[in-house]
């Protein structure tokens, strides 16, 4: 399955428990695991992560991406600002939302999904639903194929800097900073730009 001259179907749905068997198969692939190690990986474990962010009980919303109909990954959103020091360290604009994802399906993986549904995603949910004034990812610097594809779908890159995760030792390392605007999306995906502020 690959994008082709049909508008494709991508859908963004919340994650719930039912997805925890799948989040699990994710990843443990190793292509996924590298870039988005979890730790120890059960559905206990998984269930002891997930869990309390399904119910709601932190900031951060969480995904399941369906492309023509087939659960084929995870993707997260949230406000950086919600995260104090980790804001401090990464020093972007105020009310900035930060990206996290994967796909999961090895089927469909590399067969050049990855754009747009980050356009996708970014249109409706950071710039639509959230109404952020610039969208932010942070790869690792050595996840070449992540970060072309973050900069075909648009984002551009402002800076390496330094994390220091104290609470998470396996996230602390350096990312490198991209960025993307309602007008920088627009731009480059030919759409109508969104006011680069929600109304008052």
């Amino acid at each position: 399955m690959t994008p082709d001259q049909h508008l494709p179907v991508i859908e963004f749905r919340p994650l719930s428990r039912a997805d925890l068997s799948a989040m699990l198969r994710w990843l443990s692939d190793p292509d996924v695991s590298r870039w988005y190690g979890e730790g120890e990986l059960s559905l206990a474990s998984l269930e002891r992560h997930y869990g309390p962010r399904i119910d709601g009980m932190d900031p951060v919303d969480r995904y399941i991406i369906r492309i023509e109909g087939r659960d084929a990954g995870y993707i997260q959103a949230y406000v950086i600002d919600d995260e104090p020091e980790y804001a401090r360290q990464l020093d972007v604009e105020q009310g900035a939302v930060g990206m996290d994802l994967f796909i999961g399906d090895s089927a469909i993986r590399g067969r050049g999904w990855g754009v747009p549904v980050l356009r996708a995603f970014v249109e409706r949910i950071v710039f639509g639903m959230m109404g952020a004034p610039i969208a932010t990812i942070a790869p690792d610097p050595a996840n070449e194929r992540a970060i072309h594809v973050y900069a075909k779908a648009g984002f551009q890159w402002r800076k390496t800097v330094p994390i220091i995760d104290e609470g998470s030792p396996h996230n602390t390392g350096d990312e490198y900073v991209m960025t993307m605007t309602p007008t920088e999306l627009a731009c480059c995906s030919g759409m109508r730009p969104r006011r680069e502020h929600p109304p008052d």
